[in-house]
């Protein structure tokens, strides 16, 4: 009798830690909710699925009118809520920022050489808002943001070392900081995540990655995106799992997926070692392991989709997969795209989804970037 009580005790908590909602596989860990998908995605009634890309604009750096305003690359880059285009970039003779209206025309630049006030030495870009301002870490000692003018609207520079920041609608801040505080002869510094107050007095630690001693590769997966009140965190220690942080720092679901196991192609290696990879001396081993990580780096769009940047090779060369997340976490559809900047280097904001458009910067043979933005258009 005892036994089978037992047996209907495990039972009952089984069906109460698993469930399927619409078919979708869930379960609970510590009370956190946790999405199961696999290799193939689900199918949602009315769900799409896939997306086909109409070209909108082309902003090419090779043009003369961009060479005589002193822009020579294309960096990291964001758009306001009038589809007005921000870039930063590092090699330009006048500025660091660059911005062009929804045509591709030059508006204005601005962020000169420096360290004075309204100065930058080596900026990246934390956030372009719906007004046009744009907040800047530079040289990861002073955060920063200006108007759409290049006016200066705030400059802190707080006590430590930081990497982004992403000003939060409520007023706080989620703060990328390198704790080499914590670092010993045995022990490389972590890595990590908080959120802050505007202050950036710390309110609580969100995630932390450990960047291994003897790593083989040339950039580990530490990721985040905000978007559509959802802060996502990818860690190469968890493999294929996304956390989904709400705005308040709370941990409410996990998504977790299955994936296919793949090496580092030929064009992989080219991409990221360039032309003479495979010239002697040269130790692949090193920056490619096998097999290759789940994922390589991924974006999000206003509706709070996930974009994941896979290392599988897509339907054309240059293209790699892409896995569609819905807002809630689900696997719904897989696209083959061609952003090598996405799918090769992760950290930095080189592809996004705005706007029912997607941008991302592309290097030309030439060796001069473009930045295409095309319309997407979704389908079941």
């Amino acid at each position: 009798m005892r036994r089978r009580s037992f047996w209907l005790f495990a039972l009952a908590a089984l069906c109460l830690c698993c469930s399927r909602e619409g078919g979708v596989e869930k379960i609970r860990e510590n009370g956190v909710e946790v999405v199961l998908n696999h290799v193939d995605p689900y199918r949602l009634e009315g769900e799409p699925s896939t997306f086909d890309l109409e070209p909108v604009l082309t902003i090419d750096l090779e043009r003369k009118d961009l060479a005589a305003k002193g822009m020579g690359s294309a960096g990291e880059f964001g758009v306001d809520g009038e589809g007005n285009i921000a870039v930063v970039a590092f090699k330009n003779e006048k500025n660091f920022i660059y911005r062009f209206n929804p045509k591709g025309e030059w508006l204005n630049s601005f962020g000169p050489f420096g360290q004075g006030p309204g100065e930058l030495e080596w900026p990246f870009l934390d956030a372009v808002f719906p007004s046009g301002d744009i907040a800047i870490t530079d040289r990861m000692r002073k955060y920063i943001v200006f108007d759409k003018n290049g006016k200066v609207l705030k400059e802190i520079r707080p006590d430590f070392n930081i990497s982004y920041v992403y000003p939060l609608e409520n007023g706080n801040l989620v703060l990328e900081r390198p704790r080499y505080e914590r670092a010993s002869k045995d022990s490389p510094w972590p890595t990590c995540l908080s959120l802050c107050d505007s202050s950036f007095v710390e309110i609580k630690e969100l995630d932390r990655h450990l960047r291994s001693l003897d790593n083989n590769r040339l950039v580990p997966f530490f990721m985040w995106r905000v978007s559509a009140g959802h802060i996502y965190v990818a860690n190469e220690e968890r493999g294929y799992e996304i956390w989904d942080y709400d705005l308040g720092g709370n941990l409410r679901r996990k998504i977790r997926k299955e994936f296919r196991p793949v090496a580092a192609t030929e064009e992989i290696k080219k991409a990221v070692l360039g032309p003479g990879y495979d010239q002697p001396g040269i130790s692949q081993d090193r920056y490619f392991p096998k097999p290759m990580p789940p994922l390589s780096s991924f974006f999000t769009d206003d509706e709070g989709r996930l974009f994941v940047m896979t290392y599988e090779a897509g339907d054309r060369p240059g293209e790699y997969l892409c896995d569609i997340f819905n807002a809630d976490g689900v696997f719904v559809g897989r696209k083959s795209l061609d952003a090598p900047w996405a799918g090769l280097y992760g950290g930095p904001k080189y592809v996004m989804a705005k706007m029912g458009r997607l941008y991302n910067n592309r290097e030309k043979e030439s060796g001069y970037h473009e930045l295409l933005v095309r319309r997407i258009i979704w389908k079941k």
